[in-house]
């Protein structure tokens, strides 16, 4: 993570997201809060990695790449070991890989769940209980003893997460949906 923006503390950043972790404790605050870019063979995505402090505590880890492109709904991938979606707007579609999706809107998301998505997210890795996109950003959330290695691999693999969208939205566009 050579290279990348250092700032003790946002209060800002974690409202611009609303589900996932976000959802479930509220915005919170971002510390010890890294930007920057993650390379990729599409180009440079940009990327935040801090650690989550909601209530007054630090929950977790927090990383989000951006995706090329606002995406048409939400949807979480989490683990069967993950606490279910406190969310009433947000329904279990169908497992991808490992993982269950639980979306905001069923036909929109639908296209974008390919055989690409379930193995990039499957590669995420089982420690990882919750990935989710949102907008135009994929993000997951690390436990707070996550090493600097596995988080810049979580980022590599949000990466691959975020291809896997973009190309299920390019097709779900060429079949006018």
């Amino acid at each position: 993570m050579r290279g990348w923006e250092y700032l003790d503390t946002d209060p800002v950043l974690p409202s611009r997201w609303r589900y996932g972790t976000i959802h479930q404790g509220g915005p919170g605050v971002a510390k010890n809060l890294i930007s920057g870019d993650v390379p990729t063979p599409d180009g440079p995505r940009q990327a935040y990695v801090f650690d989550h402090e909601q209530a007054g505590r630090l929950n977790s880890v927090l990383v989000a790449v951006q995706v090329q492109g606002q995406l048409p709904a939400a949807v979480e991938l989490r683990l069967p070991s993950a606490p279910l979606p406190d969310d009433a707007g947000l329904d279990l579609l169908e497992p991808v890989g490992l993982r269950y999706a639980f979306v905001s809107d069923a036909e929109a998301v639908r296209p974008l769940l390919t055989k690409r998505l379930a193995g990039a997210s499957d590669a995420v890795g089982d420690d990882i209980e919750l990935l989710w996109a949102e907008e135009s950003w994929v993000l997951a959330t690390a436990p707070l003893d996550a090493s600097t290695d596995r988080l810049q691999d979580l980022l590599a693999d949000l990466a691959e997460v975020a291809t896997a969208l973009e190309q299920g939205q390019n097709a779900r566009h060429r079949l006018g949906k």
